[in-house]
């Protein structure tokens, strides 16, 4: 037992050496971008000028595109006044007043989802009532809402996410926006893959939850959630036709569109935000599947951020 109690106290003080040498290294990078970096055991400040951001602790893998796009983070809701200082708190899941959405607050599980890019998604997508919509990695829904106030009460949006919190968070939305407008989007729980047999996924209730191949078991809660293809999730939902899919799945998009069978049947456009996945964007790969279906694709710059989009236009509109 005495073995044990000293093995767990060394590990504890490696661990507590280890962070205090992230924080140094983290307070130097952003010193370089004249933001001052604070830390707590609980949560990372972030300071520009009177502005702050406020991330928990167990996010402290996003400080480094806090830093890098502060702005963009910033500016996406209604700061709080707190003393001197204008503070936006992602800390803690929240309501939060997003900044170019009026309808309603939105509950975030953690950051938030800034309008400019549901702004890019909008120009590409040319919505109508009546559109069939898939909203592959939800996180909070708003997209989703915006997409179900264009497509109309006779349009159809379905919600899709594989992080419980996320989960909690869409259904908190939702309700309310259904209680301000009578309209339903329909959600479904599971990550969109290339099979269905179930995935090992890691939960951290924020935007980059994804499959543990992809982004490791180390960042957040891994279980084994049911997986789907685009066919099969078409089918259990009955969809006549889907007319736009905007995909933010976190790598899964390296795979999904390998499903030949539902691009040809259903010609979706569909937008997809690339990311790195074992240090090589997925961007390619994405191209490369959609073009053996005739789609035209084109890499754009996303607003605020590093990683890119592509608008993915199908062989019947090109």
């Amino acid at each position: 037992m005495k073995k044990f109690i000293k093995a767990a106290l060394f590990e504890s003080l490696l661990n507590w050496i280890r962070i205090k040498k992230s924080d140094r290294n983290l307070k130097k990078i952003a010193e370089k971008k004249e933001i001052r970096c604070s830390t707590t055991p609980s949560y990372l400040d972030f300071t520009k000028g009177k502005c702050a951001i406020r991330v928990s602790r167990q996010h402290w893998f996003y400080s480094r595109d806090i830093i890098n796009s502060f702005d963009y983070y910033f500016d996406s809701v209604r700061p709080l006044k707190v003393n001197d200082t204008e503070l936006v708190d992602y800390s803690t899941p929240r309501y939060h007043d997003v900044n170019g959405f009026d309808l309603m607050p939105v509950f975030f599980p953690s950051f938030s989802e800034p309008i400019t890019t549901t702004q890019q998604y909008l120009a590409f997508a040319n919505l109508k009532p009546g559109y069939v919509v898939m909203d592959l990695g939800a996180y909070s829904g708003l997209t989703s809402i915006i997409f179900k106030e264009l497509v109309g009460n006779v349009g159809k949006v379905v919600a899709m996410d594989a992080d419980k919190k996320n989960l909690d968070a869409i259904r908190r939305n939702f309700t309310l926006y259904k209680r301000l407008t009578g309209n339903d989007i329909e959600i479904k729980f599971g990550a969109i893959w290339n099979h269905c047999n179930g995935l090992s996924f890691s939960s951290e209730g924020n935007m980059g939850s994804s499959a543990t191949e992809i982004v490791g078991k180390f960042r957040g809660d891994n279980n084994l959630i049911p997986s789907y293809t685009l066919s099969k999730l078409a089918d259990l939902l009955e969809l006549k036709r889907v007319d736009f899919i905007k995909c933010d799945v976190e790598g899964a998009e390296k795979v999904i569109f390998e499903d030949i069978d539902f691009l040809d049947k259903y010609n979706p456009r569909i937008i997809i935000e690339a990311h790195f996945v074992k240090g090589k964007e997925t961007t390619d790969k994405c191209v490369a599947d959609l073009t053996r279906c005739g789609y035209v694709c084109k890499r754009i710059k996303q607003f605020g951020v590093s990683l890119p989009l592509i608008e993915c236009y199908p062989p019947k509109t090109v």
